[in-house]
């Protein structure tokens, strides 16, 4: 009589079949602690066909922000399809929250808005000018019997003094001042009663006698003046004044400024009191370094050497 086969399995084979998961068991498990966080639980399989255990615990924070109101609402409707009946907000299992991300526009998008913005004022203001021009009348005034006519047209401008030849004193009337217009208008001037006033009567005598033009421009050149290049253009008079001084009492500082940018050209002038003072000045601040700058100092004027 044959003896009956029985048949033995692994204990591994058991615990294998018995943890076969069925499909729900499959979906992340939520779990809620006691400190307020939730542990989630996950199956996946990994590259290499293995079942892979993934657990994550997340804290929940509540952030207040400001939204447009047609997204809040939009957040608000049913769902529908494979989410259809589910609770309102992201799914964790098929939604993967990351940080906000905020829309920054390029800087020449900004650039061009501002001077969008420039050329509209620019255009305001000169359609405010051409009305206001427009709504004042012009009045023309003669500038030697302050007539309503042209200058040149005006019947007394031979025997009255014009306003300027008033201030600059050159007299009333005079046959000098006569001559003087003759002469500026033979010279090749344009056809009006203007006179320059260095062409004026007396304007040579005040010239020659030591007039207030003659004597200033004198007492200027009387004055040690030296002359400083390769400035940075960040300079100011300040700041040469401060730098002159520590050789001696300065008297006047002058830095040229470009008229559109209003940065320094890159040179000064300095004028002291004394001539030995601005030796001293020439001899230290040439080759001195200022301002990431070597400068050089030398005389303004050939006749301050």
């Amino acid at each position: 009589m044959a003896n009956p086969t029985t048949t033995t399995t692994s204990w591994a084979d058991d615990v294998d079949e018995s943890q076969q998961e069925s499909p729900s068991s499959l979906e992340p498990q939520v779990i809620n602690n006691e400190d307020g966080t939730k542990t989630v639980i996950e199956y996946r399989t990994n590259g290499d066909g293995k079942k892979v255990k993934l657990t994550r615990r997340i804290r929940v924070k509540v952030v207040q922000e400001h939204v447009n109101r047609a997204v809040a609402e939009r957040k608000k409707w049913a769902k529908f399809g494979a989410e259809e009946g589910s609770a309102p907000g992201p799914n964790i299992s098929s939604t993967t929250l990351t940080e906000q991300v905020t829309l920054k526009l390029s800087q020449y998008a900004a650039q061009q808005k501002q001077s969008e913005l420039e050329e509209q004022q620019s255009q305001q203001e000169q359609q405010g000018q051409q009305q206001a021009a427009a709504g004042r009348p012009t009045r023309i005034l003669c500038r030697t019997c302050r007539g309503d006519h042209f200058t040149a047209k005006c019947p007394y401008k031979d025997t009255l003094v014009s306003v300027e030849g008033i201030i600059d004193g050159s007299g009333s009337g005079d046959a000098d001042g006569a001559a003087g217009e003759k002469a500026a208008a033979s010279a090749g001037a344009e056809a009006s009663s203007y006179v320059p006033p260095h062409l004026r009567a007396g304007a040579a005598k005040s010239g020659s006698a030591g007039g207030l033009g003659a004597d200033f421009r004198e007492r200027r050149d009387e004055r040690p003046t030296i002359r400083i290049t390769n400035l940075s253009e960040d300079v100011r008079e300040g700041d040469v004044r401060d730098l002159c001084e520590a050789f001696g009492q300065t008297t006047h500082a002058f830095v040229p400024l470009h008229r559109d940018t209003g940065k320094c050209k890159g040179y000064a002038f300095v004028s002291f009191y004394d001539h030995s003072v601005a030796e001293k000045a020439i001899a230290k601040l040439t080759g001195y370094g200022y301002d990431n700058l070597i400068l050089k100092a030398e005389w303004a004027n050939a006749s301050n050497k």
